[in-house]
């Protein structure tokens, strides 16, 4: 993964002095743009070792989250492609939607097939939405749209689209509280293979605009996750990143469970700002965890 950081730094020094050049972006988003397919054997001692991270219970099944992780490289090296119109460095994580239609168990060997799904206009720049589909002998499980925002930029010939607004947000009462520590990314890093070094090394955060080391976004929404213990089979999972998290943090965090919606939220204690707010909707909410109490929509 290191290497395919590097090389990506290499293609957005390029094109930020010499943009890519101009040709229908079919070539490389939508049905037929260039696909990338890797299969990884979900190891028994990867898994738990990425589930112990993220504190998720170690069991026969794969957390989804670490699909994402396995699909990320493929998707970096897409997005750094020469004839890609936009710098891969600096990109904004915004949202991710993931649906689980069959779970993953643990020694399945699994094929991930990624790809650039569109690039869209958006008020601050471009918008460019990154599909992952994870089959196991050729049955799809997962299927995952990750939308990440190149500020600043503008790509001509990208859809039109208006973006959702941002969910409005008050800080409620939380039901528990993270302490995040440069360890927590450092940790992260290893088990996902995002070495990203805005989370690594201060001077490059702030190279790039933080006040310092940040968390993974993807490691807030991993733990959110594995604090929402869903048992259901089948589920969607909806992320809606905010305010990174600077290390060394406390974080406040509520789950609250409804009848077939759970959301959990993190956000910053002191000022009320949101860090990540998830929901996960199943078809019944019997398979859901229910220690702190029930709900019915976002609290």
């Amino acid at each position: 993964m290191l290497r395919t950081y590097l090389a990506a730094a290499g293609s957005s020094v390029l094109k930020r002095i010499r943009p890519a050049a101009a040709g229908p972006l079919s070539r490389v988003a939508g049905p037929e743009s260039p696909r990338r397919t890797e299969t990884v054997t979900a190891d028994p001692q990867t898994v738990a070792e990425f589930c112990r991270a993220v504190g998720e219970p170690v069991r026969n099944t794969v957390p989804v989250t670490w699909l994402h992780a396995q699909g990320f490289a493929a998707s970096l090296s897409l997005l750094s492609a020469p004839d890609f119109p936009a710098p891969a460095m600096g990109m904004v994580h915004v949202t991710n939607s993931l649906t689980q239609l069959h779970p993953v168990r643990v020694g399945d060997a699994v094929t991930a097939t990624v790809w650039i799904d569109a690039i869209r206009t958006h008020p601050k720049g471009t918008e460019i939405v990154v599909a992952a589909a994870f089959d196991v002998d050729g049955r799809r499980c997962v299927d995952e749209r990750c939308h990440y925002l190149a500020k600043g930029v503008r790509v001509d010939g990208a859809t039109p689209h208006d973006p959702a607004e941002r969910t409005p947000f008050e800080a409620p009462d939380a039901t528990m509280s993270w302490r995040l520590t440069p360890r927590t990314a450092d940790t992260y890093a290893r088990v996902s293979g995002d070495v990203n070094p805005i989370h690594l090394n201060g001077l490059a955060a702030k190279a790039f605009g933080f006040r310092g080391r940040i968390v993974h976004g993807m490691y807030t929404a991993a733990r959110a996750l594995a604090s929402a213990q869903i048992r259901a089979d089948a589920f969607t999972w909806d992320v809606e990143f905010a305010t990174p998290v600077v290390l060394p943090s406390t974080v406040a965090v509520r789950v609250a469970h409804g009848s077939a919606l759970t959301t959990v939220d993190v956000w910053n204690p002191r000022d009320g700002r949101p860090h990540m707010l998830s929901s996960i909707r199943t078809e019944s909410g019997t398979e859901n965890g229910t220690e702190n109490g029930t709900s019915n929509g976002r609290q």
